[in-house]
């Protein structure tokens, strides 16, 4: 039998192998700990820190929890007034937004909250390769052009000190929304409000830049008038990978529940070309075919697309954008591809992933745009925190991605020196360095990373949150699960061990890069199962005749029959003796 009340760890499978990996076992729930008809349930309710009837009760109505006084975030007041003085004297008002989708979903939000209060902003997106990210020297240039009076930056401006000040002594007015890490002071006179903040009062500090976005749509329209726009605070948060909890989670619900009825045509067109039923739409749908087609403008073309879109009055005017982004999106596809085949090769130059606690790779012509892509592929398939960054000549920029629990961010803090720019948050960041300067990033990173890891090289780990029986792969199950969306970063889809599963039928893809086979229970049903990026370990799996699976379960859906799906997350040889 499984010992439920200890870690176990997976022995690598070949000498080595870097799939092994440590699943952490919950020990199983108290006697007394029942909260809903479903042990199962219970236990992933417990695992998640559910440890009373009203805890369950709000983890499973997150529509219900309340959300902060937006005047408690810093600077909100402040930010309120300049707004409604510019409106009032009728000045120009610029809204400047990062060009991914939580600085674009943020900044269609706040066009459409200021046109309704009566003004006529200008909306800017800068273009990843001609201006680079947030308020730099660049972008400033094209503020500056508008002659402004006020300007909102939103998703960044927290480390641009210098620009901000220009942009004081021009005689402007500032308001930065941001969520990102600070790291240095901005001028007084701008209204900096981030929940980030060392002085923040707000209770929830973790919301992406389009709930920050909202908080000041709240605070100038009240609850009730704001809510018409939490479809993008939905769209915004799952796309940025926010940790889906607390706040979050309610807003992400809330959002949900209106995007599956909102007549924005934009959104209507969108679902169109990328098959989504808007009716049943999904944090997956979300994060795997709304969100990469409105990235997929601002990596390979202009983010001005992508905003369009979201800006678009008729469906006439959104139907040929969506299709341009959904084109857009294939070439993005096409570019990440050769970039990760390109980075591979390179990583297998300099010695392999297991040589390496950090991976820094960098190459002549690798697009900008998909370099963050590339290094969240390298991270996750080696699970070694990664850059990939473009060599531009004399500078080289690109992404950061972490892995194996290491804060990316402080990572490169302790590399700041080499560093021209950086930021971000823990999971991700961005930089750039003097291209001379790569490989002595290469080697200091991997020394932070081995530091902050006490020297251990990073690990997979995998945290389950409960033992499945045979008899709990159903659809029923899939059906007590969605209890728990909005899933999503922080707030996963469950991760159940099944035992003791015979496999059958293994195959790769036909690109070779992922695992495909079936499993039978006990009572000899026929399950499907798929593992991405797993295809290199077939010899592996069908060297188990029996194994225990670590799966994510959901529907598949195909002519108009639903059948069970397991997404495996990993597998190991079944132990004799272990059963359900």
């Amino acid at each position: 039998m499984i010992d439920a009340g200890r870690a176990v760890t997976v022995e690598p499978s070949r000498e080595g192998s870097e799939h092994a990996a440590l699943w952490r076992v919950p020990p199983p729930i108290p006697a007394g700990a029942r909260f809903t008809e479903s042990a199962l349930l219970d236990s992933i309710l417990f695992r998640r820190g559910v440890r009373s009837n009203a805890d369950a009760h709000d983890f499973l109505n997150p529509r219900e929890t309340p959300l902060g006084d937006p005047f408690l975030l810093p600077d909100m007041r402040s930010a309120v007034d300049l707004i409604r003085t510019a409106i009032g004297q009728q000045q120009r008002i610029v809204v400047f937004g990062d060009y991914d989708v939580d600085g674009l979903t943020s900044t269609a939000m706040l066009v459409r909250v200021l046109r309704r209060l009566g003004a006529d902003p200008i909306p800017i997106i800068p273009h990843r390769v001609r201006d680079g990210y947030g308020v730099n020297s660049e972008s400033l240039q094209r503020i500056v052009e508008t002659r402004p009076q006020l300007v909102i930056t939103v998703d960044c401006g927290s480390s641009s000190q210098l620009e901000f000040e220009h942009l004081v002594e021009m005689g402007a007015q500032a308001i930065v929304l941001d969520h990102h890490q600070y790291s240095g002071s901005l001028p007084a006179s701008v209204a900096f409000v981030s929940a980030r903040r060392p002085d923040n009062a707000y209770p929830f500090a973790d919301l992406a830049a389009v709930g920050v976005a909202y908080a000041l749509a709240r605070a100038l329209l009240g609850d009730d008038g704001a809510s018409m726009y939490l479809p993008y605070v939905a769209l915004g948060s799952v796309a940025d990978v926010v940790g889906l909890t607390g706040e979050n989670r309610a807003l992400v619900a809330r959002g949900l529940s209106k995007l599956r009825r909102w007549t924005l045509p934009g959104l209507i067109a969108l679902c169109d070309t990328a098959g989504v039923d808007q009716r049943t739409l999904n944090t997956w749908d979300i994060g795997y075919l709304l969100g990469p087609r409105l990235n997929a403008a601002g990596r390979v073309d202009t983010p001005r697309l992508a905003l369009d879109l979201l800006l678009a009055e008729d469906i006439a005017a959104a139907t040929p954008l969506a299709s341009r982004l959904s084109e857009l999106n294939a070439v993005r596809q096409g570019e990440t591809r050769r970039t990760l085949d390109a980075a591979e090769a390179q990583l297998a130059e300099l010695g392999g992933a297991t040589a390496n606690a950090a991976i820094v790779l960098s190459g002549e012509g690798w697009n900008v745009g998909v370099v963050g892509l590339v290094a969240a592929r390298v991270a996750e398939r080696h699970c070694r925190p990664t850059v990939v960054l473009e060599d531009a000549g004399a500078v080289s920029s690109g992404s950061a991605r972490t892995a194996g629990g290491v804060d990316i961010v402080k990572a490169l803090a302790t590399c700041s020196d080499l560093l021209q720019r950086f930021g971000g948050h823990s999971a991700a960041a961005g930089l750039s360095i003097a291209s001379v300067d790569v490989p002595e990033l290469r080697r200091r990173l991997s020394g932070a990373v081995l530091e902050a890891l006490g020297g251990q090289m990073p690990r997979r780990e995998h945290d389950i949150d409960a033992i499945a029986s045979h008899a709990d792969l159903s659809l029923n199950t899939v059906d007590l699960l969605d209890r728990l969306e909005p899933c999503g970063e922080g707030n996963a889809r469950p991760a159940l061990l099944v035992p003791a599963l015979r496999q059958r039928y293994v195959k790769t893809s036909r690109d070779g890069a992922h695992l495909m086979f079936q499993v039978i229970d006990d009572a000899g049903y026929r399950h499907r199962a798929v593992m991405f990026g797993a295809g290199s370990r077939m010899l592996e799996l069908l060297a188990c005749p029996s194994v225990d699976i670590l799966t994510r379960l959901d529907r598949d859906t195909w002519q108009g029959r639903t059948r069970l799906n397991l997404r495996v997350v990993d597998f190991r040889a079944a132990e004799p003796g272990n059963s359900p």
